[in-house]
């Protein structure tokens, strides 16, 4: 419930010596337990959970005292112990994991987590641009001179276009990845699609999912690889984020359009780091608004992506 302060402060029921206390005091402390903190938790249990008993929330108590803490997949821990209800999911996808810790109860799942850096990076990228306004345009003895000052922007600026070009790939490869795995969950959907359509699902290409996971999920085609969204993340984002996570001095020349593998590297800048995001935004809500069935809402952390990254007029 998010009131402890440490893990010691969880243990400490179990390593109190009660026996050392009067009994008065135990009756009292039953009594105040039985008509405040038992009401707690059977509220808090009623918020969360759909029909969580208490032999369950004991079993789910042991657990967590065991790892000091939870992770456990979404569809595990509602197979152990209760399914979570809705507005506790708030919006999480069928392949989050539900955690435990002295915050409370939380569920975490990639999409997110990468969305959110994102968000940083761009808000990084804005506010060290904003700072190293006054040096555009200077000679370069003034800024020679000034090289202290400007270093630590300097650097900072450099590691949040890094971060950011790495969590945008990251994004689209785990929401492609989400939606693959959602769908090889429903069974009768999944039963229906052709071999090699179940082979791309559970262990297919980057580049070939991006493509054909439209289709596959919702039965229509979206793009191919000639459409402007999908040739700019593959020739735009894919190179760079290589370089970046196989970063090194041996080079395929063809690959990279005759550049060295690491200029990729040396040649990212601000502006098409910003490009990038805004370009991932789009291409995320075109396959999120084709795949999604009855109407569904774009996800959460899509919506706060595309609001968070979208330049301010």
């Amino acid at each position: 419930m998010g009131q402890l302060e440490s893990w010691d402060d969880f243990s400490q029921p179990e390593v109190t010596d009660f026996e050392t206390f009067g009994r008065r005091y135990l009756r009292a402390s039953r009594a105040k337990f039985r008509t405040g903190v038992s009401k707690e938790i059977k509220k808090f249990c009623n918020f969360n959970f759909k029909e969580m008993t208490e032999v369950k929330l004991e079993s789910l108590y042991l657990e967590v005292k065991r790892r000091r803490g939870l992770e456990m997949p979404l569809s595990e821990f509602e197979t152990k112990f209760a399914a979570l209800k809705e507005k506790t999911l708030t919006g999480a996808p069928l392949h989050c994991t539900v955690v435990i810790s002295l915050w409370g109860l939380k569920t975490m799942f990639p999409e997110d987590m990468f969305s959110r850096d994102i968000i940083e990076a761009v808000r990084q990228l804005r506010s060290v641009n904003k700072s190293l306004e006054p040096y555009q345009g200077k000679d370069f003895k003034y800024l020679y001179d000034q090289r202290d000052q400007i270093r630590p922007d300097v650097q900072m600026r450099g590691f949040a276009e890094r971060a950011c070009l790495l969590a945008c790939f990251n994004l689209v490869e785990s929401s492609l990845n989400g939606l693959g795995w959602d769908l090889s969950q429903d069974a009768e959907r999944f039963k229906i699609l052709s071999e090699t359509q179940k082979k791309l699902v559970q262990d297919g290409k980057f580049r070939d999912k991006l493509i054909k996971y439209p289709e596959i999920i919702s039965g229509q085609p979206l793009w191919d690889d000639q459409d402007s969204r999908v040739r700019g993340f593959l020739e735009q984002i894919k190179p760079y984020r290589d370089a970046l996570v196989h970063a090194s001095p041996f080079s395929k020349l063809e690959k990279y359009d005759e550049i060295n593998k690491l200029q990729h590297i040396y040649r990212i800048d601000s502006e098409k780091v910003l490009q990038v995001a805004s370009l991932t935004v789009r291409l995320l809500c075109s396959l999120f608004d084709h795949v999604l069935r009855d109407n569904q809402p774009r996800p959460k952390w899509l919506q706060n992506l595309l609001r968070t990254t979208t330049p301010s007029k």
